[in-house]
């Protein structure tokens, strides 16, 4: 429906008060929140960088729902008026028709503005029936609490565990619906209904963590602006299941396609447990009894929805209410969308075009706003990647027709055909990755259409091949029956199918032809067949009922069969959402292993992450960009946003503790004077690896409490911690703080992190050696006593002789020529930008609320001398960067600093 706008102004508050902002705002606070609210109304780009600890979340929250509420107030007047002076106008121009000579001009003027009114009566009227649906659903929402008040009051029913259904499975329970030829109708129907409702501006906050998500939601409860406020906190089923059989898989996906299962088990007829045999008796063809998910109820999900939709949920919220009340918080969420005015969603629920929609996510006239965003381009980019191995399409090949002969008979020619389609596809592109079958073994880039030709698989419909993967939930299906068929089934029927529908033919078209022509010859066969009596797969099986014990031991005993339709799904989905963007962005890469030729794998590769995100940008009324680190931020404006830059406001703020509390130095030379150039050449430099334990000794003698050190790699931090101890300076440094070192898996980083920290907090304190974009780099918390310092040793620069990497700075050269300023060029620029990046994710875990205070050192002298890099630091690092020449100089200021605070910290206390 036509939508209205207010043409007035809004200006944003001028107190702190105003926004709700539950604290007496800092300035750059205040001035955060009023440039937020300007770009919001304008429909602008912001922007916006502010380190940990200066209320960045709440700035961000605070800013947004004030407009949000100025917003609606405005054109909710502004409307009313309009249509009184329509109405006033209708009535004067009918007035004057009726002396007036020319009435004819008169009636059209008139008529023009009739239309006009009756446009803004409507949406008028819808703005008003969906105020009367929130307060039904606020009614609703209070009568359900009382009902499940009154049951847990009589019988405490709800403590206990629900009731499983028990669901027959039998041998049509993998079948693939036919298609129905309606589908796009009812689609379209249900879309002009959508259109019809009166959907409210939308804010949708977006962050990379659940546990980021939720710390804002707590900041927000905190504020006025939580009293009616309808905020929903969106994840996956991962996060907000509860059903414990399901909860106890190993995978995300292992868990949709349970849940889907479940799903699609309850709705089945309960009561349709065998086919009558010909003397009328019931013949069962159960295999074995399952349980249809009991927490998917519909009442009880509308239930939960209404209640905790005003509750402002986090996701524990979310999953004790659905603990509670016994219903799916997962379905209960998702059917909250439309009514929720901010959704609260990982990023990629945004990010991905096909996950977003199918979530039900409109971004049309919405605020979008993505936090901690210093990463997005990497971010869409790996989100939009997907790898396919031989293995698994060589098992999708197995699974697919093995599947295809157990049902062979029952399929319709539709059916038929896309299954074969996909057998095809999975057998073309192994060749191109088996040793036989491919023109080389050596690891190649190969565009999406080249890649499609080689395979020959360009004449297929890729879009309607995965439609129909999406409406028969075929991965699901072929998945199940692959778990429940024996494993000879499906090795037995795999080689007779590949020869039957023509895979082993050497011609690529002609085997393409030779196939269809198999199909209908098969089809033509098996229709024979059935209608000269009835076909094997039609019989019952007749078995005695298994009772629920028996099944869970067969179910234990029976080894698990991975889903490999699902990855050749996702691949083959990004060479489709290709096919809509650009040409030339992206490329397909296909590996080898030298060592085993069976682990070869194409991996498809987004070369364009501004693409994808230009296109939500566009849909947007408005998109707002946050983090501690934005710098630097010429990748966004040059890759993403180089359309619209008139749009585009940029802000960076000063950290909020005074400027005593942060002592930054670039150090470019150790004790002895030996020069910190920690490049690859230097690698394996035996003094420069002295120097540095020598340099690091000396700071932790300095520095009390805890030290984080971050190394450029893995590999780095095991030559140092291998040279430490044969140096012996492993136990001098043990005498001066207790040693840790970052886990290689993310299971004992919990552990660490506890004893590090009770470590750091003691007088001995602790010293902490981590990686640059490792499990600690990010995202983590070293405030106060955790971190008094951190060290980043060199510049954490990737792999430049990566394939990847090589690509896409080859792109970036094509693409973004003459873009960027000076001699680099912009595949150079983005191969820096990763490097400072990663320092600067490094560099915020230090110095997190405006009480803290701590030192952060620079070990290299490309810090001294490079201009360029030292810009893309923090502003409140570089404007208080001290390089210098000697260690001593450096040693000199540690020991003031801290001899300062610990003075001002004795004064504060006395």
């Amino acid at each position: 429906m036509a939508s209205f706008k207010p043409e007035k102004q809004l200006h944003p508050p001028e107190k702190g008060s105003d926004f709700a902002f539950p604290f007496l705002p800092y300035d750059i606070q205040l001035d955060f929140m009023k440039t937020l609210y300007t770009v919001i109304h304008s429909g602008g780009i912001g922007i916006f960088e502010s380190p940990t600890g200066t209320g960045k979340s709440l700035s961000l929250t605070c800013g947004t729902l004030t407009w949000l509420k100025d917003y609606v107030r405005l054109m909710e007047a502004e409307l009313q008026e309009k249509i009184v002076r329509l109405r006033a106008e209708i009535a004067r121009l009918e007035k004057e028709n009726e002396s007036s000579s020319d009435w004819i001009s008169g009636q059209y003027s008139a008529m023009g503005q009739r239309k006009e009114l009756d446009v803004l009566n409507h949406f008028k009227q819808s703005i008003e029936e969906y105020q009367k649906h929130l307060l039904r659903m606020k009614d609703r929402a209070v009568l359900h609490k009382i009902r499940l008040e009154k049951i847990r009051t009589k019988d405490d029913t709800l403590r206990e565990e629900p009731l499983q259904q028990d669901v027959t499975i039998d041998e049509d329970e993998f079948l693939l619906p036919e298609e129905s030829d309606g589908s796009d109708e009812e689609t379209e129907a249900d879309c002009e209904k959508d259109e019809e409702q009166y959907r409210p501006v939308q804010v949708i906050f977006c962050s990379r963590t659940h546990s980021q998500l939720s710390q804002v939601v707590s900041e927000v409860k905190e504020t006025e602006h939580s009293k009616d406020l309808r905020l929903m906190s969106l994840a996956s089923r991962q996060s907000l299941c509860i059903n414990a059989d399901v909860r106890k898989l190993k995978s995300s996906t292992l868990i949709n396609e349970r849940c889907l299962e479940l799903l699609n088990k309850g709705g089945k007829n309960k009561a349709s447990a065998g086919d009558e045999g010909d003397d009328g008796r019931s013949v069962k063809k159960r295999r074995k009894l399952t349980q249809s998910c009991p927490y998917y109820n519909q009442r009880a999900i509308e239930g939960l929805k209404n209640g905790i939709l005003f509750e402002v949920p986090d996701i524990e919220d979310l999953v004790k209410a659905g603990k509670r009340e016994q219903a799916c918080p997962y379905y209960a969420s998702r059917a909250a969308i439309p009514d929720a005015q901010v959704l609260m969603v990982p990023y990629q629920l945004i990010l991905h075009r096909r996950t977003r929609q199918q979530s039900g996510i409109r971004l049309q006239d919405a605020i979008l706003i993505i936090d901690e965003a210093h990463n997005l381009l990497d971010t869409i980019s790996a989100i939009h990647s997907q790898e396919v191995r031989l293995e698994q399409l060589r098992l999708a090949k197995v699974h697919l027709s093995a599947y295809k002969a157990r049902y062979f008979s029952r399929f319709s020619t539709k059916n038929l055909l896309r299954i074969n389609q996909l057998i095809f596809i999975a057998t073309r592109l192994g060749k191109v990755l088996s040793p036989e079958g491919s023109s080389t073994n050596r690891s190649r880039m190969l565009e999406t259409q080249e890649l499609l030709l080689e395979a020959d698989v360009f004449n297929l419909n890729l879009s309607d091949i995965l439609s129909f993967c999406e409406r028969s939930r075929i991965a699901q299906k072929v998945h199940g029956f692959a778990q429940s068929a024996a494993p000879e089934l499906l090795e037995q029927n795999a080689p007779s199918i590949r020869s039957k529908v023509g895979t082993t033919s050497k011609g690529s078209t002609s085997e393409l032809k030779s196939l269809l022509k198999n199909l209908e010859e098969d089809y033509k066969s098996k229709s024979q067949k059935k209608k000269a009596g009835r076909p094997a797969s039609k019989q019952a099986v007749e078995s005695a009922p298994v009772s629920n014990q028996e099944n869970d031991q067969q179910l234990q005993s029976k080894p698990s069969v991975t889903n490999a339709i699902r990855p050749l799904i996702n691949f083959l989905e990004c060479l489709v959402e290709d096919a809509g963007g650009g040409s030339g962005d992206s490329r397909v890469m296909i590996s080898f292993d030298e060592k085993d030729l069976s682990q070869a794998s194409m991996k498809y590769l987004l070369l364009n992450p501004g693409g994808k995100f230009e296109d939500i940008v566009q849909s947007c009324r408005s998109v707002v960009l946050a983090g501690g680190t934005m710098q630097p931020t010429e990748e966004l404006t040059e890759q993403v946003f180089r359309n619209c830059r008139e749009r585009v406001t940029i802000k960076s703020y000063p950290h909020v503790v005074p400027k005593d509390a942060v002592l930054p130095i670039a150090l470019g030379r150790g004790p002895t004077g030996k020069e910190f150039l920690f490049n690859y050449n230097n690698k394996h430099n035996v003094e420069m690896l002295d120097e540095l334990q020598s340099t690091l000794l000396n700071i932790s003698q300095v520095v009390p409490h805890g030290v984080v050190v971050f190394f450029s790699s893995y590999d780095f931090l095991d030559l140092f911690t291998r040279k430490l101890e044969e140096s012996g300076n492993r136990a001098r440094l043990e005498e001066r703080k207790k040693v840790f070192r970052e886990p290689k898996t993310s299971g004992q980083v919990e552990k660490t992190l506890s004893e590090y920290g009770r470590a750091a907090r003691s007088a001995t304190g602790a010293i902490l050696f981590s990686v640059v974009g490792g499990k600690l780099s990010e995202g983590l918390n070293f405030s106060d006593q955790l971190g008094r310092c951190v060290v980043v040793v060199g510049l954490p620069y990737p792999n430049r002789t990566s394939p990847e990497l090589c690509e896409r700075m080859r792109y970036l050269d094509r693409s973004l020529a003459g873009a960027t300023s000076g001699a680099s060029s912009a595949g150079n620029e983005y191969y820096e930008n990763l490097c400072m990046k990663a320092v600067n994710q490094c560099i915020g875990r230090a110095v997190r609320h405006i009480r803290d205070y701590a030192a952060v050192i620079l070990l290299d002298t490309r810090y001294c001398t490079g201009e360029r890099i030292r810009r893309k630091l923090p502003v409140w690092i570089s404007e208080r960067m001290e390089c210098a020449e000697r260690y001593g100089q450096a040693h000199g200021k540690l020991v003031k600093f801290f001899r300062d605070h610990k003075a001002k910290h004795v004064e504060e206390t006395h």
